[in-house]
């Protein structure tokens, strides 16, 4: 059984440009209401994996069927490296974008710092634009997945604005951009949580191997291997993430999973994550 497939696009919310907004209906049978919603980050890069993760585990394994919204630019791989950046990351030092070399072109770190404007974007025009189309969608689960950068931005999505999403699942999160201050919110966030009258699901994951020095670097990243080597040991992704979701339990959130897995590195970690993330999201910890 094949997921529906349907595309549409949205302004962009600075005003400029569109987003392409991809949606995969579930393959099952379907309730009138309460269906859940995956919004995910990156969606030239990582919808197609989770609309097929989603078909694959609704229909054979008995998961529970659920809408996968992927949220893109439609554009070539150099420059959704840059677009993605101007809408995941919040703003950058000078300092911190100078310690990022040559990457920090690469991705166009100078121009981040839109990350609240996006929040904002997929809380408002994208959720209506879901609700309308998809009326099935009401009352359903609203669940957030976001990697590396997007990871950063769920994660940061989380501590400023815990109600916005039902679930939040933060894979290998980039926690070291500007200096780790997305730690920064953790005291409010303890207090924003506690008003809540029904917290959030939070699943945090990251591969285990993430923090192993690279033996090369791809083409066109901007950084020598040393340099990338170097980047690796200060960004500490395995630990990062581990110390997170220990601060994040020690702020009062009672539903929270957090996943090393043994044998991926940052690029692997993501379908796992898809999977997992999901699972523990709608409620089957197991």
């Amino acid at each position: 059984m094949r997921a529906s497939l349907e595309q549409f696009t949205l302004p962009h919310p600075s005003g400029e440009g569109k987003l392409t907004i991809s949606v995969a209906a579930p393959a099952a049978p379907l309730p009138d209401t309460g269906v859940p919603v995956l919004y995910v980050l990156d969606g030239d890069l990582l919808f197609g994996m989770a609309a097929e993760i989603g078909r694959a585990v609704s229909s054979v394994a008995a998961f529970p069927a659920h809408y996968v919204v992927g949220i893109g630019y439609d554009a070539g791989y150099a420059d959704v490296l840059k677009l993605r950046t101007a809408d995941l990351a919040p703003p950058i030092t000078a300092d911190a974008l100078e310690s990022l070399g040559g990457l920090g072109a690469t991705i166009g770190g100078a121009h981040s710092g839109g990350a609240d404007a996006f929040l904002t974007f997929l809380t408002g025009a994208l959720r209506a634009a879901i609700a309308e189309r998809y009326p099935r969608t009401a009352g359903g689960r609203q669940i957030l997945f976001g990697h590396s950068l997007g990871g950063l931005f769920a994660a940061r999505a989380l501590l400023t604005r815990p109600d916005s999403f039902s679930a939040f699942i933060a894979s290998s999160p980039s926690l070291w951009w500007d200096g780790f201050s997305v730690l920064d919110e953790l005291p409010a966030f303890r207090e924003r949580l506690a008003a809540l009258p029904r917290p959030p699901r939070v699943f945090v994951d990251v591969g285990a191997r993430e923090q192993e020095p690279p033996t090369s670097v791809p083409d066109g990243m901007g950084v020598t291997l040393e340099e990338a080597q170097a980047q690796i040991r200060a960004a500490r992704m395995v630990d990062a993430a581990r110390e997170f979701a220990a601060a994040l339990s020690d702020a009062g959130v009672i539903e929270l999973r957090h996943v090393a897995f043994a044998e991926d590195d940052h690029v692997s970690a993501a379908p796992a994550a898809i999977l997992h993330g999901m699972r523990f999201a709608l409620g089957r910890d197991r």
